[in-house]
């Protein structure tokens, strides 16, 4: 009865907030569903895509390149992704787009679904070796290049499609349920289908070519739901000029240790993800049941993780992302155990294992909600939202990782008598249907699950020492909407809902910062069970508060410190010179920087070098003023630039005219930022000190416009009730005809 009753409850808030969201959160629920369409037509429409690794089913099982060929090529491909990852990472972060920072690159579905088409029907049986391999690497690079920025794009959106963590968690849960579908119907539809196409042969050409297409083409036209469904919600100031340096990136990427934390956790895949192989090679090579069976546990133990995604949300909020991660890590060392003991049992056992196995695989879940938090905790710790170079660092450092820990797995194979190539000798059966009893298959496959329980236990420790709490990162985000809405609001750009949530975490600080926390009841006499766990639930809300209030308190006094006087002193003189003259200025700003006292916290360590590094760029901003402004000196305006999006463009000519404009203002943003980034820098310092010293000044206007806010949304919501009526009423009297 308790879960019918929640079951309508959600079938109610779904109805109510389809197209307006509740109070408090961001996303309504259709986008929601825009985006997990848009996900799942991403992923049927990239379930093609050409790789050179020792167990890829397209280049290694089904055109039979040699391993050595496919390494040597897989190094290949690393080091053009190098050099392309600095330039990937330029564009994410600094690509200023009206669409968009994600959704740009999801209107490369089409071109990206026309190379997988013609990368699949390419007539690679018909050449000799050496061409055939030159023509897998060319096109693979190409389609690899622009299916992997369509990949970004959608799967991106989940990380700014909201700025609350708590929902985005919900809005992932939600995406990864219905987006997992597509391995799904791929690896139920692929395997059956070869059964009647090829013989059972599920490594033929004539498996691609007969059933790919279908994914691609229906993948694509729905992954642009994504597209024309979600809106884009990044916390940053929409005043700020200044660009991001890929050097500048790198550092701050760099010294992120969470970041680095959940990187190691992806590293070790190679050793824990070695088993993977096993059911797939135990029905290919080991016979013990058709290609249909093969499907079909497949499918079903795959859809297991649907279940755990049901419950990540729960888990999460129970647990944390930390607590939830290291249970997670830790279960999967018990399955990996227990597949290494009864896999030659029976089938059932390896069926319940790998259900279980994949049960706990909620990565699209919990590893994607803490990519999340990691990249607002860099956004508060850099000043500026950082996407890209996180790209570039797992690139660099992850690309030489994997070019080691890439052999280990071959070296295995050799160690074992396969040397890759011969896959005839993982036969289990001659070709009389006689068992083999000098066959390599079970004893490799026992060396792959002694690998995999290995990485298992190596992939618990590193979260121990993960410490962004749930807590600190509500915490972040107030301080980086604080942030945002002191710069706008000086520059007369605010929007009303940041400024609303700007104050209103001024005034939760004000009402909770004298408060002391309270300890959660034991005494459960006095309570009904549901009275008590409200309570506690209570206590546990209100000690939050106390503990964000206090974080942002900190962040409203940093200035006032003696470092952080000094500091804001420093900022001054620079902002004091003005926007033309601060690079010319006789003082030796670089001079004061070193001077400052000594940093006593991190905030303050972080401070002082970013006045050292700035204060040095002022002598760069010198040199680079003379190649950009040789005519004279022109000041940026943030209002102006955003005014010409509102340009009219209803003609061919007011098109061509506005993005024109556009494109010059684009170029002139680039060079006033990259020239004025240490002005900038001080004034952006200079108006937080100012602000937060007069913070009841900031939210005086708070009142009015949460009124003006509260009625925008009462209207929004009376416009969609109107429309829906009348589309109920439409529907009515076209029945009623």
């Amino acid at each position: 009865m308790v879960l019918v009753e929640k079951v309508k409850g959600i079938i109610t808030d779904v109805r109510a907030y389809w197209k307006v969201p509740a109070a408090g959160d961001y996303v309504a629920y259709k986008e929601y569903l825009m985006l997990s369409l848009g996900w799942l037509g991403m992923r049927l429409a990239t379930t093609f895509g050409i790789a050179f690794s020792v167990n890829n089913p397209f280049t290694a099982m089904t055109l039979h390149m040699e391993h050595k060929d496919l390494l040597i090529l897989g190094y290949v491909c690393t080091a053009i992704s190098y050099a392309l990852a600095p330039l990937n990472a330029y564009i994410i972060d600094n690509l200023k787009s009206r669409v968009g920072k994600y959704k740009v690159f999801v209107r490369l579905a089409v071109p990206s679904g026309i190379l997988s088409l013609f990368a699949i029907f390419y007539p690679y049986e018909k050449m000799t070796y050496i061409p055939m391999i030159v023509s897998l690497f060319i096109i693979g690079q190409i389609q690899g290049y622009v299916q992997g920025w369509y990949n970004t794009g959608v799967s991106n959106l989940v990380y700014v499609i909201s700025p609350n963590s708590k929902e985005r968690v919900k809005i992932i849960t939600v995406a990864s349920l219905v987006h997992n579908f597509a391995p799904s119907i791929t690896g139920l539809l692929i395997p059956m289908l070869s059964d009647v196409l090829a013989g059972g042969d599920l490594y033929n050409i004539r498996t691609y070519r007969l059933v790919y297409p279908a994914f691609i083409v229906i993948g694509v036209a729905l992954s642009m739901t994504s597209y024309y469904g979600v809106s884009e919600r990044i916390v940053e100031p929409k005043s700020r000029a200044t660009g991001i340096g890929l050097i500048e990136a790198l550092r701050d990427v760099s010294r992120n240790k969470l970041f680095w934390i959940k990187c190691t956790d992806n590293w070790n895949n190679f050793m824990e993800d070695s088993k993977n192989v096993l059911m797939q090679w135990l029905f290919y090579y080991g016979k013990v049941g058709s290609m249909t069976m093969y499907g079909i546990m497949d499918t079903v133990s795959y859809n297991s993780s649907m279940w755990a995604m049901l419950f990540s949300p729960w888990m999460i909020d129970k647990m944390g992302k930390k607590g939830f991660k290291v249970v997670k890590n830790i279960s999967q060392v018990f399955i990996t155990l227990g597949l290494a003991l009864t896999y030659k049992k029976s089938l059932v056992m390896i069926f319940i294992f790998y259900f279980l196995n994949r049960f706990w695989e909620t990565t699209e879940v919990i590893d994607r909600s803490i990519e999340s938090d990691i990249r607002d905790y860099q956004q508060y710790i850099s000043g500026e939202r950082i996407d890209g170079s996180f790209g570039v660092v797992d690139t660099y450092v992850g690309g030489a990782i994997g070019a080691v820990t890439n052999l280990f797995v071959p070296w295995v194979y050799r160690k074992n008598g396969f040397d890759g190539t011969d896959y005839s000798v993982l036969n289990a059966y001659d070709e009389n249907g006689v068992y083999r009893e000098n066959n390599l298959l079970y004893p490799l496959l026992d060396k792959l699950l002694k690998i995999s329980l290995v990485g298992a236990v190596i992939d618990i420790f590193p979260w121990f020492f993960y410490d962004l709490s749930e807590t600190d990162q509500k915490s972040v985000l107030r301080v980086i909407r604080l942030r945002s809405a002191v710069e706008d609001r000086t520059e007369g750009l605010v929007e009303d809902s940041l400024y609303c949530e700007a104050c209103e975490a001024v005034i939760s600080m004000k009402e909770n910062i004298d408060k002391e926390k309270t300890e959660k009841l034991t005494d459960k006499s006095a309570y009904t069970k549901k009275e008590f766990k409200e309570k506690n639930k209570q206590i546990a809300a209100a000690n939050e508060e106390i503990e964000i209030a206090h974080f942002l308190a900190s962040e409203i006094d940093k200035y006032n410190t003696e470092f952080g006087k000094e500091f804001i002193a420093l900022c001054s003189g620079v902002f004091d010179e003005g926007p033309s003259g601060f690079f010319s200025s006789d003082k030796d700003f670089e001079a004061l920087a070193l001077a400052l006292p000594e940093a006593k916290s991190k905030d303050e360590k972080t401070l002082r070098g970013e006045a050292i590094r700035m204060t040095r760029a002022i002598k760069h901003s010198a040199k680079a003023v003379q190649k950009y402004y040789g005519e004279g000196f022109k000041e940026f305006s943030a209002s102006a630039y955003e005014a010409l999006y509102d340009l009219p463009e209803d003609t061919k000519e007011q098109r061509k005219e506005k993005n024109a404009l556009i494109r010059k203002a684009n170029r002139e943003r680039r060079s006033y930022g990259k020239v004025m980034k240490p002005f900038l820098w001080a004034k952006r310092n200079v108006m937080l000190s100012r602000a937060y010293a007069d913070i009841d000044s900031f939210i005086a206007d708070y009142p009015e416009t949460r009124h003006r806010l509260d009625d925008k949304i009462a209207a929004d919501r009376a416009e969609e009730e109107r429309r829906l009526a009348e589309r109920r009423a439409k529907a009515l009297a076209k029945k009623a005809n």
